[in-house]
């Protein structure tokens, strides 16, 4: 059996990782998650900014650097956005000062459907997250600064899944927003 490496393998694996985990929580809890995913890539793009506005040039980015093992001041700021994300988001996760209640007056195909899409949605916004960050684009500021769009486009032409991720960015975003919505208007009429 002869497996190659590539980004689509890491892509899926991710993807798997993080539905599974979304059938292990439930659906409330990943619910909890997609919420605290909107939060936690806010916070870290601020975050790795004022990380990268802050300290850039001195001993301490230097170290970053070299600890990274990256070479610019960007990509840095890049790798700062991904680690506070993905730290963000396992602590909303796990300890988050929110909870989320869906009713469960639904049959169980139905119920099981509605996970399958979260859990789904959850990890098409989580990698999405994570592009945009890869791409250098900023949530929060003007995006004055430079970007590596490079690295993307390369990553991009070795990987369907991530051209296919890059091709659907808006609707990752939107689309767990809007179906928890859904979700919420048609709980509220149901009771």
């Amino acid at each position: 059996m002869n497996i190659q490496l590539s980004w689509d393998l890491f892509v899926l694996v991710f993807f798997v990782v993080i539905v599974a985990y979304s059938f292990i929580i439930g659906r409330d809890n990943t619910l909890k998650v997609i919420l605290g995913t909107y939060v936690a890539a806010l916070a870290a793009d601020s975050v790795g900014s004022l990380f990268g506005v802050s300290f850039k040039g001195s001993p301490m980015f230097i170290q970053l650097l070299s600890f990274a093992e990256v070479g610019s001041d960007n990509e840095a700021m890049v790798f700062v956005k991904v680690l506070v994300f993905v730290g963000l988001v396992i602590l909303f996760a796990v300890r988050g000062a929110f909870e989320v209640n869906t009713i469960d007056d639904r049959s169980g195909l139905v119920r099981l459907v509605l996970s399958i899409l979260y859990a789904v949605m959850s990890a098409g916004l989580i990698i999405s997250v994570i592009l945009v960050f890869i791409s250098g684009v900023s949530f929060v500021g003007g995006g004055s600064e430079t970007t590596t769009v490079s690295a993307l486009w390369n990553l991009s032409a070795q990987s369907n899944l991530i051209k296919g991720m890059l091709n659907y960015t808006y609707l990752w975003f939107s689309m767990p927003a809007l179906a928890f919505l859904i979700h919420s208007i048609y709980s509220t009429k149901s009771e």
